[in-house]
């Protein structure tokens, strides 16, 4: 896997009026999945799945006006496969720093396969890499020749006031079934193969929060983790991510001792990544949804903060007015997701 830096050369909803752009004592932090961000004549999964130069243009313009809107100061985007266009529309926006996790398999020069998550940055990345799967925690799992199915992006940003953080992109296995090995004849295999994908994303959860606390154990830096996780966070495979301490801490055998009526307590030198929509000082409800299969909603992009950012979090917000009242000729080709958007007070520090 390679990865690219540049150097520099509402409601909770949309309908909220929101500043133009963040003020000098506040930062943004915002995800969004791009929906097959594909730069005509290449084509995304399908030979002839190629946008037309009129709605490519309709696609790009409609990013660059929300992220003129939101003004967000880092950018978690999903979904990528013409990094190299991306980099130079962020760019354009004033994100000098741009970070991508490998690239996207290209097949006969033509059909794009496998996208790739991307960070923009106002501010400098230090490093970046393409998260690799902790093999030990993977073969203490079985799962010894476990693969992501997209390479989670880790980005060292150095932040204005806050400074260094490790800063993650994710995009999470969907819910679309697994191909199973072929020659087998399974009575249920629809139905494993739907399990396969739920299983898939539920290790990819466990082994990325393994790979992000094996590095803040060397680096103790504040973290986030910013993406589609395409699950709600309250699903048995996701829990993991943000599993209370109270709740996962257990006394082992040698350290079951007479406490009388005091309760375990979890070590202080643990990392925990908390949902920021209930870091916020007020939480509206209901919580708006991110996606929708049909008239559906379900909450599937998240910004989880480490409890470095908990006095920092003033209010979260997304995106939707595309997803829930489109117009065509603006949103025909915008994203099948809503853009989530945490603002952020360093000056709290």
């Amino acid at each position: 896997m390679t990865e690219v830096v540049a150097e520099p050369d509402a409601s909770t909803t949309s309908s909220e009026a929101l500043p133009a752009t963040s003020s000098s004592a506040s930062l943004r932090l915002s995800s969004l999945n791009l929906l097959n961000f594909t730069a005509p004549p290449q084509a995304s999964y399908e030979f002839d799945n190629i946008y037309s130069s009129a709605q490519w243009q309709q696609k790009t313009d409609w990013l660059r006006r929300v992220l003129t809107d939101v003004a967000p100061d880092v950018l978690a985007l999903q979904e990528v496969f013409s990094f190299e266009a991306l980099q130079q529309l962020t760019s354009e926006l004033g994100f000098g720093y741009f970070a991508v996790a490998g690239q996207p398999t290209l097949i006969d020069d033509h059909v794009y396969q496998k996208p790739v998550v991307a960070l923009a940055s106002k501010y400098p990345i230090v490093q970046s890499n393409a998260v690799q799967v902790p093999q030990a925690a993977a073969n203490a799992l079985g799962l010894s020749h476990f693969n992501f199915s997209r390479a989670p992006l880790r980005a060292l940003v150095q932040l204005p006031e806050i400074g260094l953080c490790n800063c993650y992109v994710v995009h999470l296995k969907s819910r679309r079934p697994l191909a199973l090995p072929q020659g087998q004849n399974l009575p249920a295999a629809e139905a494993l193969s739907r399990w396969a994908a739920c299983v898939q994303r539920g290790n990819e959860a466990g082994l990325l929060l393994e790979a992000i606390t094996e590095q803040w154990a060397e680096d103790k830096l504040p973290v986030m983790l910013l993406g589609d996780f395409n699950d709600e966070l309250s699903s048995p495979l996701l829990q993991i991510l943000v599993q209370s301490l109270a709740q996962s801490f257990q006394p082992t055998a040698e350290l079951s001792v007479d406490l009388g009526d005091a309760q375990p307590q979890p070590p202080d030198n643990v990392l925990q990544l908390q949902d920021s929509w209930i870091m916020q000082p007020e939480q509206p409800e209901p919580r708006p949804a991110t996606h929708y299969y049909g008239a559906k909603g379900s909450v599937l992009d998240y910004i989880l903060l480490s409890a470095d950012f908990a006095p920092l979090v003033q209010r979260q917000w997304v995106v939707d007015q595309h997803l829930r009242q489109p117009v065509f000729a603006v949103d025909g080709y915008s994203s099948d997701h809503a853009l989530v958007t945490v603002q952020l007070r360093p000056a709290a520090l």
